[in-house]
C-alpha cells in the first residue's frame, strides 16, 4: 500500500522506510507504520544547509488515508529530526505538501473523495458514513472553498432562471445564471430582485457586458429590464419550453372547466379527470397501441381515448383543435402561422381566459420567433434546477446559503471546483 501512495503522490521512496508491508488491523481501523527521513533544504532560522540526525519526534503524526478492505486507514509516519551545524536549532522533516498540509489530518487523497461525494445526490451524513469521516470534514472543506465570482467574463449565451433559496435568504428565490453553450454555472445569487441583479452585474465591466448577444429565459417580466441597463447588445430568447406550457395550461383550465359542469359520479367527469394528459399530447404522438382501461372498461388506445374525450362537449373539442393547430405550427417553427393562429382566436367561440392565455405570446412575438431561429434553450438549466431540488431534498434541507452555493457549484464541474479550491493553512511558510 505503501508503493501505491509514493506513485500517486510522486515521492521519492529513498525517503520513506515501512516497517510492515501491509496495514496492521488495530481494533476497528488499520495503521501503516511508516518513518520519514528528508532533512530540510535550509534552516528555518539561520538558513544553513547543514545538519545532523538528532533521533526524531516522540509521537508519530497520524494521518488518514482511503479506506482500507471497509475500514478506515491510518497513516502512522515517524518523523526525524535534524540539528543545524550553523546555529544548533533543532527541526523536523517537512511532510510533502502533496500528501497532507501542514496542521491537517486528512490526506489529500481523502480529500479528493470527499470532493466527489460532494458532487453526488448524497446527505452530509451518509456520505460521511460511506468514508468514516464526520459530517464535520465536509463542513471544512466547503469552508475552504472560494465564494468570488469571476467579474473579468461573461458567456455570449446566458440562461437565467430561479428556484427555491434557504430560509436565511432576504428573498424566497434565489438566482442562477449558466453559460448556454458549455452549460457552466456563471454565478448563483441569494436574491433574485432586479435591483439586486442589476447591482450585480454592475460590476462588470462594460466591455464584458457587451459581450452578451442572447438572454435565454422564461416569460417573467422583471428580467426584461436587465437587457436595458446591463446588456445594452443582448437579445431577448423566450425559452421553447415555457411557451408550450403557457398552450398547454390554458387548455387544461378549460378542460377543468368544462369537467366540472358534468356531475361528479359521471363517466364523463372521471374520464375527463384521469386521462387529461392525453389530451395535452400532439396527436402524432398519440399511440394506437391497446391497453385496457378500467374505467371505460374495455381494451382502447390512447388515440381513441382522445377521440373519446373532445366528443364529450363542443367547446372542448375546439379548444383542443387549437392547441393541436398551434402545437403544429410550433413543432415546424412557423412563427408566422403561429401568430396568425393565436390573432385569429374569437371570444364568441372560446372563452375569454382560454383568449387571453393565448394572446398573451403576443407580447413577447419577437423573443419567440428568435427563439424558433436559434438553437439556445433554457434545457441545461432547468436540468440543473432539477438536480439542486433533488439534492435539497436528499439533505433535507440546507441551514445557509453560503453552502448551499458552493454545493451547487460542485455540482456543476470537479475542475471548476478544484481550480478554485483555496486550502486553509495560514501557517504555512
Amino acid at each position: 500500500m505503501l508503493n501505491y501512495i509514493l506513485k500517486h503522490y510522486h515521492l521519492q521512496a529513498k525517503d520513506w522506510i515501512s516497517y510492515s508491508s501491509a496495514p496492521t488491523k488495530i481494533k476497528n481501523h488499520f495503521e501503516l507504520a511508516v518513518k520519514f527521513d528528508k532533512p530540510n533544504r535550509k534552516c528555518l532560522s539561520c538558513s544553513g544547509i547543514r545538519f545532523h540526525k538528532h533521533g526524531r519526534t516522540p509521537r508519530p503524526r497520524k494521518v488518514q488515508l482511503t479506506e482500507y478492505m471497509g475500514l478506515p486507514c491510518f497513516l502512522m509516519i515517524t518523523i526525524a529530526r535534524y540539528r543545524c551545524v550553523t546555529c544548533g536549532v533543532t527541526h523536523a522533516s517537512q511532510i510533502p505538501e502533496r500528501l497532507v498540509l501542514k496542521g491537517q489530518k486528512d490526506s489529500t487523497l481523502l480529500k479528493t473523495q470527499i470532493i466527489k461525494k460532494l458532487t453526488q445526490k448524497i446527505a452530509f451524513t451518509d456520505a460521511s458514513r460511506d468514508l468514516h469521516l464526520t459530517s464535520h470534514s465536509f463542513y471544512r472543506l466547503l469552508d475552504q472553498l472560494s465564494e468570488k465570482d469571476k467579474t473579468n467574463k461573461l458567456p455570449r449565451v446566458l440562461c437565467l432562471d430561479e428556484f427555491k433559496a434557504t430560509k436565511d435568504c432576504t428573498g424566497s428565490m434565489a438566482f442562477i445564471a449558466m453559460d448556454g453553450e458549455s452549460h457552466e454555472i456563471v454565478t448563483v445569487l441569494e436574491d433574485r430582485r432586479i435591483e439586486q441583479l442589476v447591482t450585480y452585474f454592475l460590476r462588470f465591466p462594460r466591455q464584458v457586458r457587451m459581450q452578451v448577444k442572447y438572454l435565454v429565459m422564461d416569460m417573467n417580466y422583471s428580467y426584461d429590464k436587465l437587457i436595458k441597463r446591463c446588456f445594452p447588445n443582448a437579445q431577448l430568447i423566450t425559452d421553447r419550453f415555457h411557451v408550450v406550457q403557457q398552450l398547454t395550461r390554458a387548455f387544461n383550465s378549460l378542460r377543468i372547466q368544462v369537467m366540472k359542469s358534468f356531475d361528479t359520479r359521471s363517466s364523463q367527469y372521471r374520464h375527463l379527470k384521469y386521462y387529461w394528459k392525453h389530451l395535452l399530447k400532439h396527436y402524432d404522438d398519440l399511440s394506437e397501441k391497446h391497453f385496457y382501461s378500467r374505467s371505460l372498461r374495455r381494451w382502447t388506445s390512447s388515440r381513441q381515448l382522445v377521440e373519446q374525450l373532445i366528443n364529450y362537449d363542443p367547446l372542448l373539442y375546439e379548444a383542443w383543435q387549437v392547441l393541436q393547430v398551434a402545437m403544429g405550427h410550433f413543432r415546424n417553427k412557423d412563427s408566422d402561422a403561429f401568430f396568425d393562429l393565436i390573432e385569429g382566436l374569437d371570444t364568441r367561440i372560446l372563452p375569454e381566459p382560454f383568449v387571453k392565455k393565448y394572446q398573451f405570446l403576443l407580447r413577447k412575438r419577437s423573443s419567440i420567433e428568435l427563439a424558433l431561429k436559434l438553437p439556445y434553450s433554457n434545457g441545461c438549466l432547468e436540468g440543473m434546477n432539477n438536480k439542486i431540488k433533488a439534492i435539497k431534498r436528499c439533505a433535507f434541507g440546507f441551514r445557509t446559503f453560503r453552502n448551499f452555493k458552493k454545493r451547487i457549484m460542485l455540482m456543476n464541474t470537479v475542475l471548476t471546483a478544484l481550480s478554485t479550491l483555496r486550502w486553509e493553512n495560514t501557517k504555512m511558510s
